[in-house]
C-alpha cells in the first residue's frame, strides 16, 4: 500500500487525523506504562516546530539529537524535519572525539539533548564554529547561558505560537546518519525523505505490519535500522512503539508490553542462547537427552516451516511433546504474541538461529547498510534460508561484481556521503550502483549469502587472505569465549585478542581454586591461559593453515561502547582496538613470542 504523503512529518500528521487519540508510543515512568496518543504528539510537535522557528531553524539547517531512545527523540524529529531541517542524530555513548567530529562535519546549529548529563557531554566538547546552543529536553531542564554553550528548554521554546504547514519536499535530505566507523572517522551518510520513505515502504509491505502490531524499542534509533524499521515504518503502519527502560529490563518489558515485532542485533540473541545452553549443561543427563532429541526435532521441522512447506505427521506429533516439555520455555522469553523477531547488523551465528527456529521462535534474518537506508533484503516466514540474509525487498536491485561484491540500487540509495565528493564516487558509481564492500554469493532463488567484507579482509605477509569476521564469529562460538579480535594484517600469521567468558568459565576456574580472583588475576595465570589455548587448539582444526590463530592475548575487560571499541550495533571497531590494545598485539609478534 503506497504511503500517504512524500514526507517523514507529512505521513506522521496523516496518521495523527486518522488515529487521533489512538495510543503510538508508551513508555515507562514511576512503574506505569503511559501511552501517548497521535493527537497529543502531534500538539507537542507543532508547538516545539513554530518554537524552532523562532529560533531560525529552516530548510537545511542541522539539528542533532542526543538522547536515549524515548517519545522526546520523536517529537523532535517530526518538528525539526517539518521545517524542512535535517537531523543528525549522536549516540550517547560516543566518545567526546567522535562527537565532536560529527557535530563539526556536519555543520549543526543546535544540539537537542535529553538529560543534564547529556547536556555536561556537549558542554565538554568546548566551542564549535556552527554550534549556536543546545536545546535541553528534560522535564525541570533549567536554561543557561555560558562562554561555552548557551541553553534553553524545550519547555520554553513551545510557548510559541505552534507553527504552521509542513515544508519541503520528498527529494529534500532529512537526515545526515554518521557511518559506526569501524575502520575509519565516521562518514555523513545523506539520506533523503524518499530513501527512508521507499525503504519504509517495502518493510511494510514485506513484514505485513498494521494498526494491532506493536514493537519493544531498545536499539538506538540513532541508528539507521532502529530509525528507518522500528519507527518509520511502524509510523507507516500506525501501530505502537514501546519504548524499554534499558537493557538490563528488557527480559521484564518484554512480558509487560507483549510486543509483536522486535528489532535485535545478534550479540543479544547470542547471550540468551548462551543462558539456554548454560541451563541445558546444568541439568541432569536425562534432560540433556530430551534436549537433544527435542533440537533435531525442531530443525527439522524449521526446514519445512521455511519452505512453506507441510510438518510431516509424525515430525508434527513429536513437535507437539516438545513443545510442552522444551520449547514453550524459550518461546516465553519473548512473550506471546512474537510475530517477527528481526535481526540485523550483523551476521547471526548459525546455532543461534537454529535453536530459535527448532523453539518456533519467528526470527528473520535480515541484511542492509546505512547507505541503503537501510534494509537491503530479508528472510520472510515460509521464505527462509539459515546461514542467507534472505532476498531483496521491492524495489531494490541487486548484482555481483566479478570479486563477489553486492552492488544495490533503488530508491533507497543514499545522495552520497556529506562533504565528501571523493569517497562517495568510490561506493556510488555512474549508474547508481551502491559498492556495498560485502562479499556475497546469491544462489537460483535470489538468497544471498555474505561471505566476506572486503574492506576488513587481513592479507598475510604471504599474500593469503583471509576473513577476521569469520573468525571471530566461530571463536566467540566457543562457551569459553565471549569476545575475539582477530588481527595480522601484513603479519606472517594470525593472532587474536581474547576475552575470556567468566561466566562459562566459573567451574573450571572454581576445580583450578581461581573463584572470586580479580580478572587481571585469572587471566594472567598460566592454567587459564592453557585451558583457553585448548579450545583454539580445536577451532583451529577445522581452518586451512593460514586461518589458523597461531598465538592469542588474553584481555581482563570486555570491548564496550563506552570504551569505544564497540559500534552501537556491537561491531568492532578495528582502529580503536588495536590503538588500545598497540602494546600486545605488538608482543605477539616479537621475535620468540
Amino acid at each position: 500500500m503506497p504511503l500517504p504523503a512524500d514526507t517523514i512529518p507529512r505521513v506522521f500528521e496523516s496518521q495523527a487525523r486518522r488515529l487521533d487519540g489512538r495510543s503510538f508510543l508508551k513508555d515507562k515512568h514511576d512503574k506505569v506504562w503511559r501511552d501517548h496518543s497521535w493527537a497529543d504528539l502531534d500538539n507537542q510537535i507543532r508547538k516545539l516546530r513554530g518554537g524552532l522557528a523562532k529560533l531560525g531553524i529552516g530548510a537545511g539547517d542541522r539539528v542533532a539529537i542526543l538522547a536515549e531512545n524515548g517519545p522526546h527523540w520523536i517529537v523532535m524529529d517530526q518538528a525539526v524535519l517539518g521545517l524542512g531541517g535535517v537531523v543528525v542524530p549522536l549516540y550517547t555513548t560516543s566518545g567526546a572525539e567522535e562527537m565532536r567530529h560529527v557535530l563539526d562535519d556536519s555543520g549543526a546549529r543546535l544540539v537537542a539533548a535529553y538529560g543534564d548529563a547529556l547536556i555536561k557531554k556537549v558542554r565538554g566538547l568546548g566551542k564549535l564554529p556552527d554550534l549556536e546552543g543546545a536545546i535541553a529536553m528534560h522535564p525541570g531542564a533549567a536554561a543557561s547561558d555560558d562562554e561555552t554553550l548557551e541553553v534553553v528548554t524545550a519547555d520554553q521554546i513551545s510557548q510559541f505560537e505552534p507553527a504552521g504547514s509542513i515544508t519541503g519536499g520528498g527529494e529534500d535530505l532529512a537526515t545526515l546518519i554518521y557511518t559506526s566507523g569501524t575502520t575509519g572517522m565516521p562518514k555523513g551518510v545523506m539520506l533523503t525523505h524518499r530513501n527512508i520513505l521507499s525503504n519504509s515502504e517495502a518493510n511494510l509491505e514485506a513484514l505485513g505490519l498494521g494498526e494491532n502490531d506493536m514493537t519493544l524499542s531498545f536499539l538506538p534509533i540513532a541508528h539507521a535500522f532502529e530509525r528507518t524499521a522500528g519507527y518509520y515504518t511502524v509510523m507507516a503502519a500506525g501501530a505502537t512503539i514501546a519504548f524499554a527502560e534499558g537493557l538490563a529490563q528488557i527480559p521484564q518489558n518484554l512480558l509487560e508490553v507483549e510486543p509483536t515485532v522486535v528489532l535485535t542485533v545478534p550479540r543479544l540473541l547470542e547471550a540468551i542462547y548462551q543462558r539456554v545452553m548454560r541451563t541445558v549443561d546444568g541439568s541432569s543427563l536425562a534432560r540433556r537427552i530430551i534436549f537433544r532429541w527435542a533440537l533435531a526435532a525442531g530443525i527439522r521441522a524449521s526446514f519445512y516451516r521455511h519452505r512453506g512447506g507441510r510438518i510431516p505427521p509424525l515430525l508434527r506429533m513429536r513437535m507437539a511433546l516438545y513443545r510442552k516439555l522444551v520449547f514453550r520455555r524459550i518461546h516465553a522469553i519473548f512473550g506471546s504474541r512474537i510475530r517477527y523477531l528481526i535481526s540485523g547488523g550483523a551476521p547471526l551465528p548459525i546455532e543461534v538461529n537454529r535453536l530459535l527456529a527448532a523453539a518456533e521462535v519467528p526470527i528473520v534474518e535480515g541484511y542492509g547498510l546505512t547507505e541503503a537506508a537501510p534494509v537491503v533484503a530479508v528472510n520472510l516466514h515460509g521464505h527462509t534460508r539459515v546461514g542467507s540474509v534472505g532476498r531483496p525487498l521491492r524495489g531494490v536491485q541487486i548484482k555481483t561484481l566479478e570479486d563477489g561484491e553486492l552492488l544495490v540500487r533503488g530508491p533507497n540509495v543514499m545522495k552520497g556521503y556529506f562533504g565528501l565528493e571523493r569517497e562517495t564516487r568510490e561506493v556510488l558509481d555512474e549508474q547508481g550502483w551502491l559498492h556495498t564492500g560485502d562479499i556475497v554469493k546469491i544462489d537460483a532463488e535470489g538468497y544471498i549469502r555474505i561471505t566476506d567484507r572486503k574492506k576488513e579482509i587481513i592479507v598475510l605477509s604471504g599474500g593469503k587472505n583471509v576473513s577476521p569476521a569469520h573468525l571471530e564469529t566461530r571463536l566467540a562460538a566457543d562457551p569459553f569465549i565471549a569476545q575475539a579480535c582477530v588481527i595480522g594484517d601484513r603479519r606472517k600469521h594470525l593472532a587474536a585478542l581474547i576475552v575470556p567468558n567468566f561466566d562459562n568459565l566459573a567451574e573450571p576456574l572454581a576445580k583450578l581454586g581461581l573463584n572470586g580472583r580479580p580478572p587481571e588475576e585469572t587471566i594472567s595465570d598460566p592454567r587459564v591461559r592453557e585451558l583457553i589455548h585448548g579450545r583454539i587448539r580445536e577451532i583451529n582444526k577445522a581452518l586451512s593453515d593460514a586461518e589458523a590463530i597461531a598465538d592469542f592475548r588474553l584481555l581482563a575487560h570486555p570491548f564496550t561502547q563506552e570504551n569505544g571499541e564497540l559500534t552501537p550495533t556491537l561491531k568492532l571497531r578495528r582502529r580503536i582496538v588495536h590503538q588500545h590494545y598497540h602494546d600486545d598485539i605488538e608482543a605477539l609478534y616479537r621475535p620468540g613470542a
